[in-house]
C-alpha cells in the first residue's frame, strides 16, 4: 500500500441497510430493518431512499459529523451488529453492521489494511529517527534565541522571525484554543505576505474532507458535508466567528492552501490504558507523512504553518508496558518524536501577552 492509498478512504459503500419492503435483488443487504426501525430513521433519509435502500460511503466518525440524526439511529441498532459488546459505542456498532454485509465487508478489510500499514510505517519512522537530546536542545535554544533577539511587537512579528529561519512553524495548543484560530483568521493577509502558502490542520481529516476543502477553496460551493462538519467543530469548541469556517473563508479569499493532517488510521483507540501513546504514535506518523508528501508537490511551494495539539510536539513519553499500534509492537519506555521533531521545525504557542514562545516540551 502506498502513502496515497493510506491517506484516502476506500471506495464505498461502507454500510447498507434496507427497510421491510420485500426485495428480490440478488445483492440485497442482510441488514434488514423492521418497520418500526425503518420509521425511526430521519424523515429526510427515508424520503431520499430508493425502494427503502440506504447506503453511505462515509466512515462512522464522518457520518456522525455530517448526518448526526442518521448516525444516532443506526448506532443504536445493536441487533444488526453481530459480536458487539455492551461497552462498544455507536461507531463500533456501525462498523460491525458494515462488516456483516458481504458487499461492504471489502471496504472494512481495506480500512484494516490502512491501519496495519500505518502501524508498520510508525515503527519504521521511529527506527529512522536520528534526533538526540543534544540535537533537540540545540534547536530549542536556537528558537528561543531567535525570539529573544528580535524587536518583535506581537505574534505576527515573532512568526516572521521564525519563517526567515525555518520552512514551517507548528503552533501548538488545545483545539479549543481560540487564540490560534483568531490569529490565523484575522492575520491571513499578513501571513501570506510573510511567505506562507499552506496551512496544515490537525482538526481536519484528509481522508474525509480534503477533497471537499479543495473544492471549496477553488471557488466551489461548500458541500453540505463540509458545512455540517465545520459548524459542528466550531460549536463544539466554542470558537464563535473566528473558527474553522472563518479560517476556510479567509484562506479562500487570500489564496491559501489548507491541508488536513489527521485521518481514520490515526484515531485514538477506545478503552485502553495506553491510548494516548498509541494515538501519538499513529497521529505523529500520519501527520508527518501528510506534510512530507504534500511538500513534494509544486503547488506546495512557500512556507507553512501547522495547527497541532501540543501533545503531538516534542518527545512523547514511552508507555509503561509493551504495546502494539495497529498490530506493530512498541516496547515499554520507547519515546516517540512529535511532528515538529520529525519535520525539524519549531513548535510554539501563544502566551498571555499575545506573543509566540517555544513550547516547553522535552
Amino acid at each position: 500500500m502506498n502513502q496515497d492509498e493510506l491517506h484516502e478512504n476506500p471506495q464505498g459503500p461502507s454500510l447498507r441497510i434496507r427497510g421491510p419492503r420485500r426485495s428480490r435483488a440478488s445483492d440485497r443487504t442482510p441488514n434488514e430493518l423492521t418497520r418500526e426501525e425503518w420509521e425511526s430513521l430521519p424523515a429526510a433519509t427515508r424520503a431520499a431512499a430508493y425502494k427503502q435502500r440506504v447506503e453511505t460511503d462515509e466512515d462512522p466518525t464522518t457520518l456522525r459529523e455530517t448526518d448526526q440524526p442518521l448516525h444516532y439511529q443506526l448506532g443504536g441498532m445493536r441487533d444488526l451488529a453481530p459480536g458487539i459488546s455492551d461497552l462498544d459505542g455507536p461507531n463500533e456498532v456501525l462498523e460491525a453492521i458494515g462488516r456483516a454485509d458481504p458487499v461492504t465487508r471489502g471496504y472494512w478489510n481495506r480500512q484494516d489494511a490502512r491501519d496495519a500499514q500505518l502501524g508498520r510505517d510508525a515503527r519504521a519512522t521511529l527506527n529512522a529517527y536520528t534526533g538526540t537530546p543534544h540535537s533537540r536542545r540545540q534547536r530549542h535554544q536556537a528558537v528561543e534565541q531567535a525570539l529573544a533577539d528580535d524587536d518583535s511587537q506581537d505574534a505576527m512579528d515573532d512568526l516572521r522571525v521564525l519563517l526567515a529561519r525555518y520552512e514551517g512553524v507548528a503552533i501548538g495548543g488545545t483545539h479549543s484554543g481560540a487564540a490560534i484560530w483568531e490569529f490565523l483568521c484575522t492575520n491571513m493577509a499578513e501571513i501570506r505576505e510573510a511567505g506562507v502558502r499552506t496551512l496544515y490542520l490537525e482538526s481536519v481529516r484528509d481522508d474525509a474532507y480534503q477533497a471537499r476543502v479543495d473544492a471549496y477553496l477553488a471557488g466551489g460551493t461548500m458541500s453540505p458535508e463540509l458545512r455540517a462538519f465545520v459548524v459542528r467543530y466550531d460549536s463544539g469548541h466554542n470558537l464563535g466567528a473566528t473558527g474553522l469556517r472563518a479560517l476556510l473563508d479567509a484562506a479562500r479569499v487570500h489564496g491559501m492552501r489548507v491541508k488536513g493532517l489527521d485521518g481514520r488510521p490515526a484515531r485514538r483507540p477506545t478503552m485502553q490504558a495506553t491510548a494516548l501513546y498509541q494515538r501519538a504514535v499513529a497521529m505523529n506518523t500520519y501527520a508527518a507523512q501528510a506534510v512530507t508528501n504534500d511538500r513534494r508537490r509544486p503547488s506546495a511551494a512557500g512556507g507553512y504553518l501547522m495547527e497541532l495539539g501540543a501533545a503531538h510536539t516534542g518527545m512523547h513519553r514511552g508507555p509503561a508496558q509493551n504495546v502494539t499500534v495497529h498490530g506493530t509492537p512498541f516496547q515499554a519506555g520507547e519515546e516517540f518524536p512529535g511532528v515538529d521533531e520529525l519535520l525539524d521545525i519549531p513548535a510554539v504557542s501563544f502566551q498571555d501577552d499575545g506573543r509566540l514562545r517555544r513550547l516547553s516540551n522535552p
